[in-house]
């Protein structure tokens, strides 16, 4: 009570408070990790994220991430804690773009992001009506990550009733090759390709949805399997409610198309862990997918970060299976439709069939040695089935 008469009285100190409630942000995220081979494994959660902001000396800015959907720090699964409210911090360098004093749990996505950002060519925001290349040199990462990741972007200005002009850029892969142990003396390969669409303010510095699809295949195993990332982000008010997004239109629509959600949700018959390629090198590829088509929609740093840096850890807590599925959701698709004012009537999804990233053959990229995902913690861990046990959405 002292706090609003304090507001009513006095302007500054509403100014004030209005500051800091602007440094504050946050954002529902769907994420679908799917595998098929002779076993089906699905995981799909929905999480309510907060972000906070807070300005440092010498151009640095830090960065607060918390969720009440799982534990976003460790990975101990008999902590006993379903609902827990640890913090991931980073600190970004405005001037170099460069993420900094991260935890262990984050020591992969800060090398991913970093030397996508030492890559990065092209600034977004001069080149909206345009379609452009942007390549990812990853060979400082060492042999256990593909060398390079090559993306198609195209930027275009859209419009919404509630917030105007808008900027959406999406980003589509060229197939990238990592290489994975067949045996004790023998390699495979696995063909991996991400696609996403980011829509930003005018400025492109705040997102209010992001899209992406990465898929890797392989047949290492004597049979076709298939490992899948379904990601979407939103943005929302601090109970979830989306941003209204009414007004986009049928290009909206044919850009998100090419991304490739499916619409139809994966029929698990016989439930199964996710095999242990799918879980290192699986991903760690979605994981450094995500982080550079991210980076390239947006040709700078600034929010984006915001989500790279929970979406790689929410792929690798569902990964091994310590985040349970919300199975009523059905599919990424779907809840979008569902839940976005403006969404409701587009078919942003594709048939099932239709396998959204058209992986080509091996030969089509270079690849590396085996990826490991250093930051998705360790153990075994079972599958959640789709429908087989859920958590309240926050």
């Amino acid at each position: 009570m002292m706090g609003l008469s304090l507001v009513l009285v006095l302007p500054s100190v509403r100014v004030g408070l209005a500051a800091e409630d602007e440094s504050v942000q946050h954002f529902k995220m769907l994420s679908d990790v799917e595998y098929t081979g002779k076993s089906q494994f699905k995981n799909l959660v929905e999480v309510l994220f907060t972000v906070r902001k807070q300005p440092l000396s010498d151009d640095n800015v830090q960065y607060f991430i918390s969720t009440n959907g799982f534990d976003l720090v460790g990975d101990d699964p008999n902590s006993g804690q379903q609902f827990s409210f640890k913090e991931l911090s980073f600190v970004i360098n405005r001037k170099t773009r460069q993420l900094s004093e991260t935890s262990k749990d984050l020591a992969f996505l800060e090398k991913v992001s970093n030397q996508c950002v030492r890559s990065i060519k092209e600034v977004t925001n001069k080149n909206v009506g345009k379609t452009w290349k942007q390549s990812f040199d990853l060979s400082p990462l060492g042999n256990s990550l593909p060398s390079e990741v090559k993306l198609t972007l195209t930027a275009v200005k859209l419009k919404t009733k509630v917030f105007g002009e808008m900027i959406l850029v999406r980003a589509l892969s060229e197939p990238f090759v990592i290489k994975t142990t067949k045996t004790s003396s023998d390699t495979g390969s696995i063909q991996s390709r991400i696609n996403a669409v980011y829509l930003f303010d005018p400025r492109i510095e705040e997102i209010y949805l992001s899209i992406s699809v990465f898929e890797a295949t392989t047949t290492i195993n004597g049979f076709k399997e298939r490992f899948r990332h379904e990601l979407a982000t939103y943005k929302s008010d601090a109970a979830g409610v989306p941003a209204d997004l009414s007004g986009l239109d049928k290009s909206f629509e044919k850009l998100v198309r090419k991304v490739g959600l499916t619409r139809k949700s994966l029929k698990v018959v016989e439930e199964s862990p996710l095999p242990q390629w799918a879980r290192s090198e699986g991903l760690g590829a979605a994981q450094l997918a995500n982080i550079c088509a991210a980076v390239a929609c947006e040709g700078a740093l600034n929010p984006v970060t915001t989500i790279c840096i929970p979406a790689g850890r929410t792929v690798a807590l569902q990964s091994f299976g310590k985040s349970a599925s919300v199975g009523a959701l059905g599919t990424v698709s779907s809840s979008l439709a569902k839940s976005i004012p403006g969404l409701g009537t587009m078919k942003i999804a594709v048939a099932p069939a239709f396998m959204g990233v058209g992986l080509g053959t091996a030969g089509a990229a270079a690849g590396g040695a085996t990826a490991i995902a250093a930051g998705a913690g360790g153990g075994g861990g079972g599958s959640r089935g789709e429908g087989r046990s859920s958590v309240a959405s926050p």
